[in-house]
């Protein structure tokens, strides 16, 4: 049939169809029985057709608001949507953030009391000392996300101090100068290069062990400026060795050492001295070969919050850590936090068939923690979001990232951990290109990793959000009689909050 045939056809069923519409009576025309034969009216078949198209329109946005990138938004005005929802005036505001906000905490098994545990240990800091401690990739080098993070804590509950750091500090930090003479001293690390690796995983809490081979001096320096003022200043220090060794302490302007005792025999060591005021840099000397596994700074009550960043590693690195190098210092320690920020080195190598295995080996590595600090909360922070080249030359987010993501938050729940999907709380797919092109820049052109000001601005989420979750806490146990609003918008505004917005890092 020809093209023309077929057209006079079509129009002729159709003309055929709106006589019937038009000619057809009304209640219809009767059959044997009570059955009646009805057609539709005109004006009902164009309702329906109507009525048809209008459902497939509503479908169709129902679909586009579930996608997780609002590429109509940009990070500033994403991030200030996100603070305005931290701004939850009822309880029944509240429990809809938590369920539908993409900022949101996701609590194992749904249980909005999980973190209970947490608040009530950190409203005793003011009299005892607390520990809060943040492994991650690096993301979190040079202290950025922990920093911030640190602060508040600090802010909010009291303390002083940077935390655990290396005795050899190879990245340098915004809160930290250190140098350690003599140069040839080494490490050993339970990630990065092969040929790093200690031979018996005797690491300790920050996954790496300097060698001291006869003697070495060691100088600490807190540099956190009015943005992490708090962790300038130190009031106990903590020495953690494999071997017994001695140990000298000059701190301030003291012109004598101070010899630090030895807590035990024990391996590993813990040698600790608590100083009658705070000072912001201490000279230790340490005579006689021993490994050190890490040093701590801290102020005798309040938070302490470590930054332990771990480049290239996927985290399973930890759960090779020899136990007996870790088991002592957490039962020494009130460790009430334990934060794991992983995924990001992984994502360029999996694919959908290899996400049940990483997922496997993330409820190992937080299964270790719940082992280690049975008191201790863990909070699992996912990636954020990473983009790499197609082959046609265009930028786009790897693929694979939302199922990773739906991936970690099930291995979190499983193992009875907290979950922060970072990815969608900075907006989902494409969103780390929109972070690169903001002015200013919030990540760096490497499409990865956050500029410090970008990490500022996630971590100030991270923190508003923990922070809800605690007043909604105190709302529930009857600490708090108002409602749930923000003080002056929660202390400040994510995109013009106080904060410099870049930092030079020392040499």
């Amino acid at each position: 049939m020809k093209s023309g045939q077929s057209l006079l056809f079509f129009c002729s069923v159709l003309a055929g169809l709106v006589l019937l519409c038009i000619c057809f009576p009304h209640d219809g025309l009767p059959l044997a029985g009570n059955t009646r034969l009805r057609f539709p009216t005109l004006k009902e078949a164009m309702e329906k057709t109507s009525g048809s198209h209008r459902q497939e329109e509503e479908e169709e946005a129902d679909t586009v608001q579930e996608a997780p990138e609002q590429p109509d938004l940009s990070p500033e005005e994403l991030l200030q949507m996100r603070q305005d929802a931290l701004n939850a005036q009822q309880i029944d505001e509240f429990r809809k953030y938590c369920s539908e906000d993409a900022a949101r905490i996701y609590m194992p098994e749904g249980d909005e009391t999980y973190l209970d545990g947490l608040w009530e240990t950190l409203q005793q800091a003011s009299t005892r000392h607390v520990r809060i401690m943040h492994y991650g990739d690096s993301q979190i080098e040079c202290d950025r996300i922990t920093s911030l993070l640190r602060q508040r804590f600090q802010d909010e509950f009291g303390g002083t101090g940077v935390g655990l750091v290396p005795a050899l500090q190879t990245i340098p930090t915004f809160t930290l100068s250190s140098s350690i003479t003599p140069d040839d001293v080494t490490q050993q690390l339970a990630y990065g290069p092969a040929d790093m690796r200690a031979a018996d995983n005797f690491y300790g809490p920050m996954a790496r062990v300097t060698h001291i081979p006869e003697r070495a001096t060691i100088r600490l320096t807190g540099t956190g400026g009015k943005d992490y003022s708090h962790a300038r200043r130190f009031s106990r220090i903590t020495v953690i060795t494999r071997q017994p060794a001695n140990i000298l302490l000059q701190t301030g302007n003291d012109e004598e050492a101070q010899e630090m005792p030895l807590e035990s025999g024990s391996e590993p060591c813990f040698y600790t001295v608590s100083l009658s005021k705070a000072v912001n840099s201490a000279t230790l000397e340490v005579e006689g070969e021993t490994d050190i596994l890490g040093i701590q700074l801290d102020g005798q009550t309040g938070i302490s919050m470590d930054n332990i960043p771990m480049r290239g590693s996927s985290g399973r690195d930890l759960t090779t850590i020899s136990r007996s190098s870790l088991r002592p210092f957490f039962e020494r320690e009130r460790v009430a936090l334990v934060i794991l920020q992983f995924g990001g080195n992984s994502i360029p190598y999996l694919t959908r068939a290899k996400l049940h295995d990483f997922k496997e080996n993330i409820k190992r590595l937080i299964n270790m923690y719940h082992e280690l600090a049975p008191q201790a909360k863990v909070l699992f922070i996912g990636p954020a979001d990473m983009a790499h080249n197609r082959e046609d030359g265009e930028l786009e987010s790897y693929p694979v990232l939302p199922a990773l993501c739906d991936s970690l938050r099930a291995a979190a729940d499983e193992a009875g951990a907290a979950f922060w999907n970072m990815y969608a709380a900075m907006g989902g797919r494409g969103s780390i290109v929109r972070w690169v092109e903001a002015n200013p820049q919030l990540a760096g052109e490497d499409y990865i990793h956050f500029t410090p000001l970008g990490a500022k601005k996630i971590a100030r989420l991270l923190y508003d959000t923990l922070h809800l979750y605690y007043r909604f806490y105190r709302f529930r146990t009857g600490q708090e009689n108002v409602e749930l609003t923000a003080e002056d918008s929660i202390a400040a505004n994510i995109v013009s909050d106080d904060l410099t917005e870049e930092e030079e890092l020392p040499e």
